[in-house]
């Protein structure tokens, strides 16, 4: 949120209201020098794909395939994220799941060309997962998103689609506004008020997550100041509100740790055990 910061930055101590939109969740970035590559874990082998999706664009995706894995994982990184820049994330989820691992490029990176709109947000994860499917990137195993931070959203609205065996959310919330506050000074807050611009209000991250029909992982640092335990524990409490069936891990560190915590090496494992 990046963006986000700069509108608070031009704030003084008098009252201020600032506004949470696209651009605060997807800032403008220096994309990674040449010499930058997503690395392909032992075992795997790498793909890159301009992937179309009808009129909003093409998504510059990533494969990393495993010959004798038959279940996918898509990961949805946070609001900095570039494939270029994942190598030790991807490598974990390799190292936790076996699993064949897919992760993508926001609008606006890396040849990305989807609009940074929250219709074009909303409609994003879905015309990809149609597409994976159509293309055989997607096989017929089963099927993981995992979203880290702002990914949560975007990993929530790709499961929506159905047919997931999982969802995993780690340091994330679908409350922006909470999330936000946490990453303004201490003595800056009671100046400022923030609000969700209407437009992304349209990306609805908790009925996302709640319409995909399966199981969710939530993984929580207990050091996290962004997606502070409060915020994240409130999250996951709606989700089982709304019916949905949810697990909770907490973990050590702050925000980002989480995925190389034991403890989420064993709750990812036992969450994609096949059942007997």
């Amino acid at each position: 949120m990046r963006t986000l910061a700069a509108a608070v930055a031009a704030c003084t101590l008098t009252a201020c209201a600032v506004t949470v939109d696209e651009a605060s969740l997807i800032p403008d970035m220096e994309e990674p020098g040449s010499d930058v590559t997503l690395l392909a874990p032992e075992g795997y082998t790498r793909s890159d794909a301009l992937v179309p999706v009808g009129d909003l664009g093409v998504i510059h995706t990533v494969r990393l395939d495993r010959a004798d894995s038959a279940t996918t994982v898509l990961f949805a990184g946070g609001s900095g994220h570039f494939s270029a820049k994942a190598s030790r994330r991807v490598a974990r989820l390799a190292e936790l799941t076996g699993a064949d691992i897919i992760t993508f490029d926001y609008p606006g990176r890396s040849g990305t060309t989807v609009p940074r709109t929250a219709e074009a947000l909303t409609a994003m994860g879905p015309a990809l997962v149609s597409e994976l499917r159509s293309t055989g990137w997607i096989g017929t195993g089963p099927v993981y998103a995992y979203g880290y931070s702002f990914g949560g959203a975007s990993a929530s609205s790709m499961a929506r689609t159905g047919g997931f065996s999982g969802l995993i959310l780690e340091s994330t919330s679908s409350d922006i506004v909470a999330m936000g506050r946490n990453m303004i000074p201490s003595v800056l807050r009671p100046a400022l008020r923030l609000q969700v611009d209407e437009d992304l209000a349209a990306f609805d991250f908790f009925g996302f997550a709640v319409s995909a029909k399966a199981p969710i992982l939530v993984l929580a640092a207990r050091e996290d100041t962004q997606a502070d335990l409060k915020t994240v524990n409130l999250f996951a409490d709606r989700l089982k509100e709304a019916g949905a069936t949810v697990s909770l891990v907490e973990t050590p560190g702050d925000h980002g740790d989480a995925l190389y915590a034991q403890e989420t090496a064993d709750a990812v494992r036992a969450f994609m055990k096949p059942a007997d």
